[in-house]
């Protein structure tokens, strides 16, 4: 079933939240206060938006997903019609599109599709937001596996993320598998070998996510000191208990390689093997 309800303020940063999205978009992109030609800004998909924030950056739902959420920033508009238009673009079939007027200058924009009665189809997807003679699209996937989302770069040191000025060494996560915590100069982040094939670690906010070839694997986790702290999940279901588990891995003082344990499952269940890496 389509919904077509959507919440676009004039204007935001009224709370202390909104604020910091404020001061966000505004260092990226420039005061949007100020006159100028229409924009879209910082078009995503993201799985739940909280005080009209989102929550996360969405790359591919779940086809168990409820619902598929798109978010968006306009600048620049003067109460002009936007059109959001969702194709399913494996088949080319326009599945819905939403108009809605905006308010003066900017402001932001939110559309909700939910999950029809037969499911959602697998493959890929797109959203397309114009008006003002301006456009902007985002694609996604839904797959058979997890939602998989990560961190708003953007807000990476806003409100998505743990406020640094009161973390300390006590509130982040204690490694289960016996590793001492060290501080490193290195990062995981880059290319590696390792027993279960090439790796690759990008850093995504507050995260670390990365990717292996055995099996079409992905990693998502954090770091405390020189210890990657997370969970592993592979094909074809990227769930537990066979397919998904923890992980951690331990760089070296030099931080050219890791040595860590992998198992299925989470907390309860004992280590089930190595995973040892170089890196390239």
């Amino acid at each position: 079933m389509d919904i077509t309800d959507s919440y676009k303020p004039g204007n935001f940063g009224a709370t202390e939240e909104e604020a910091e999205m404020v001061n966000a978009i505004t260092e990226k992109y420039g005061d949007v206060t100020q006159d100028g030609e229409p924009r879209l800004l910082e078009v995503m998909m993201t799985s739940s938006i909280n005080n009209f924030i989102p929550v996360d950056k969405v790359l591919k739902y779940s086809k168990d997903s409820d619902k598929l959420y798109v978010w968006f920033v306009y600048d620049n508009f003067n109460n002009d019609v936007l059109s959001i238009e969702w194709t399913y673009l494996n088949d080319d079939y326009l599945i819905h599109t939403f108009e809605s007027e905006t308010g003066e200058d900017f402001g932001r924009g939110a559309f909700i599709l939910e999950k029809p009665d037969s499911g959602w189809p697998i493959g890929k997807y797109e959203v397309k937001i114009t008006g003002a003679g301006v456009s902007e699209s985002v694609e996604f996937e839904i797959i058979d596996g997890p939602t998989e989302s990560i961190p708003l770069e953007i807000l990476s040191n806003n409100v998505t993320s743990t406020n640094s000025d009161s973390a300390n060494e006590e509130e982040l996560i204690a490694p289960q598998s016996g590793f001492e915590v060290e501080e490193t100069d290195y990062s995981f982040v880059g290319e590696w070998t390792s027993n279960w094939g090439d790796m690759k670690f990008e850093r995504s906010g507050d995260q670390i996510i990365g990717e292996y070839t055995h099996d079409s694997g992905k990693l998502v986790g954090v770091v405390n000191g020189d210890v990657f702290i997370g969970t592993w999940s592979e094909s074809p279901s990227y769930t537990g208990p066979r397919d998904a588990g923890d992980v951690e891995l331990k760089l070296s003082s030099d931080g050219n390689s890791f040595t860590g344990n992998w198992r299925y499952g989470s907390e309860g269940a004992t280590w089930s093997g190595g995973w040892t890496g170089q890196r390239k």
